[in-house]
């Protein structure tokens, strides 16, 4: 009887040395799949919201990632510069990643100024300039609006909307 219990004792510490073992094992599986990924990886799904500096929320499905963030809106396509994200939800990382972009942030600003394309350029402290893409310099760009040119760095800028 007692040899019965004693058996039993070691049959039962060993699976539960073999779970917490399959359970450490998978925590650092997961530890490692996230490790790989990058905040733009969570850009991929459905519905994605993503608050960006001095614009606010903006929710749509991204269409593309790269130099920028392209997400539609179900209106219009916005132009957003990914340092000005600063917060993503609507992904828990399983979705498939949104399609690399290769077009730059100035190839951007000069299709939208090749097509005369009226924009709300939306700067990070929250105010805006609305006009036309005049030029795209290396590391601006610049807009006629209201009679004048107005030269924003992409340091300063958070999004481009087309009006």
């Amino acid at each position: 009887m007692r040899w019965d219990r004693l058996f039993a004792d070691l049959e039962g510490a060993a699976v539960d040395a073999y779970a917490e073992e399959r359970d450490a094992l998978a925590e650092d599986l997961r530890d490692e799949q996230w490790a790989r990924l990058s905040w733009t990886d969570l850009l991929g799904g459905r519905d994605i919201r993503m608050e960006v500096a001095g614009r606010g929320e903006i929710g749509g499905r991204v269409v593309g990632v790269g130099d920028v963030v392209l997400v539609e809106d179900g209106l219009r396509t916005i132009v957003v510069v990914p340092e000005a994200i600063v917060a993503i939800s609507g992904s828990d990382g399983r979705a498939a990643a949104a399609p690399a972009l290769r077009r730059t942030r100035a190839q951007m600003a000069r299709a939208l100024r090749d097509a005369g394309a009226s924009v709300r350029v939306v700067r990070r402290d929250g105010r805006a300039v609305e006009g036309v893409v005049a030029a795209v310099g290396s590391d601006f760009l610049q807009v006629a609006a209201a009679g004048r040119r107005v030269s924003l760095p992409w340091a300063s800028i958070a999004a481009l909307e087309e009006r």
